[in-house]
């Protein structure tokens, strides 16, 4: 999966590195132009969900913006944590998983400026467990701190069932020749798309099964679960630069407001 992370060719695990450089210019962007937001003396600070490698968080604080990212993957977080000591990097990398933060994650992480979660992976989780981490994430939010969401809009969901096959040398679910058949179902009493992954190398026969499930949500239910978390004021953004309908998607801003 590391591999996969730090192919440039690919947008399946990590962004290319031009695309990542281009998202952090517009979170930028965000961030200068918030009026109510004070720029720390040391740059705006950065709390990246689900980092993987921490490319994001490597960009940002070349840029002047200290960084911490958190994720549960050793492989790529000892290699983010290795890559920002090698090029003196401000960034700090928590291995935490996000559906079981613990209560003192505020204050682990420290006072941030935004925090981001890029990619759709949002939708990796159910309504339980975004009702927990939510307010969690967004105690870390100084006010006016915004909340970076990168969500899968309701009309790209397959709600219908499908299935496709193809022949590879090599992708992420295996180093060896194999066939890959993916299997698309819609649940329409929970609104959860199931993305089956069946993969049977050829040289083993050897067959195996991987199972993705993504929580659809429509814009004002996204709206409504981030209010819950006290972050409001939400401004919808097309995708930041359009490489890719399935590799890329809008972004929600949403801000921790003073009160």
């Amino acid at each position: 999966m590391l591999d996969v992370h730090l192919d440039p060719t690919t947008h399946m695990a990590s962004r290319a590195p031009e695309i990542i450089s281009r998202h952090v210019t517009w979170l930028e962007e965000q961030l200068n132009v918030t009026t109510d937001l004070v720029r720390p003396a040391d740059g705006f600070r950065i709390l990246d969900v689900g980092c993987g490698p921490g490319l994001y968080c490597h960009e940002q604080a070349k840029r002047g913006m200290p960084s911490t990212g958190f994720d549960f993957a050793p492989a790529p977080l000892a290699w983010a944590e290795e890559t920002a000591i090698t090029e003196k990097l401000d960034c700090n990398f928590l291995t935490t998983d996000l559906t079981h933060l613990p209560d003192d994650f505020a204050e682990q992480v420290g006072p941030q400026e935004a925090i981001t979660f890029w990619f759709g992976e949002f939708h990796s989780f159910t309504a339980e467990q975004v009702a927990d981490f939510l307010p969690r994430l967004a105690q870390c939010l100084v006010p006016g701190g915004l909340f970076i969401l990168e969500y899968q809009p309701w009309d790209l969901f397959v709600q219908e069932d499908s299935n496709d096959w193809s022949c590879h040398e090599k992708s992420v679910f295996s180093d060896e020749p194999h066939l890959w058949l993916q299997e698309f179902g819609w649940d329409p009493d929970t609104n959860t798309e199931v993305h089956v992954h069946w993969i049977l190398t050829e040289k083993s026969g050897t067959l195996q099964r991987y199972v993705q499930c993504h929580q659809g949500w429509t814009d004002e239910e996204l709206v409504s679960m981030l209010a819950a978390a006290r972050l409001e004021s939400a401004v919808f953004h097309p995708p930041i630069t359009g490489v890719s309908e399935e590799f890329e998607f809008p972004v929600l801003v949403t801000r921790r407001l003073k009160r």
